[in-house]
């Protein structure tokens, strides 16, 4: 028998010498996880960047949930909304102060969506979007909605502004 487990050993050798170096280096970084303080960690290895909680974490500073008509389902921030002349273009302007250094990010919402595609017998709604806000006026977000094959289509989107 342990003939056998020697052979075995021998002709995976390889992939047992990989597997015995990746046990030692989870070992040696849990050990170094729950060993080392930060009195250890030596000066100017974190930049103060990766501190500050300002720089690091956000708020949502203002919401929308959007009809494909363009209607207001819910919001935050004081959101209005104006469709555009383009199918699936939108505007929104916030009450809220929006400035230079929030995100906007928009997803499509297939609640209030009508269905685009049939797959396999159900039919689901598949697309994408495009958010920003506006490099003058930030507070005021522009939206545009497509379909899976890239053209412009009326859907309806969850938009948020990370500050």
């Amino acid at each position: 028998m342990p003939a056998r487990i020697l052979k075995h050993l021998g002709d995976h050798a390889l992939a047992t010498a990989a597997l015995v170096l990746s046990l030692l280096a989870l070992a040696g970084s849990s050990y170094a996880a729950f060993t080392i303080s930060g009195s250890q960690i030596r000066n100017h290895t974190i930049d103060p960047v990766k501190l500050n909680p300002k720089l690091i974490a956000g708020n949502v500073r203002a919401w929308a949930v959007v009809r494909p008509d363009g209607r207001l389902i819910a919001g935050g921030g004081g959101p209005r909304v104006i469709a555009a002349g383009n199918p699936g273009e939108y505007e929104i302007r916030w009450r809220v102060r929006v400035t230079r250094r929030c995100a906007t990010m928009a997803t499509i919402d297939s609640a209030s969506s009508p269905p685009t595609e049939t797959i396999a017998g159900g039919r689901f709604t598949v697309g994408y979007t495009v958010a920003a806000s506006n490099s003058v006026h930030f507070s005021v977000s522009s939206v545009q909605t497509y379909n899976q094959q890239g053209s412009p289509t009326p859907l309806g989107f969850d938009l948020v502004v990370l500050c």
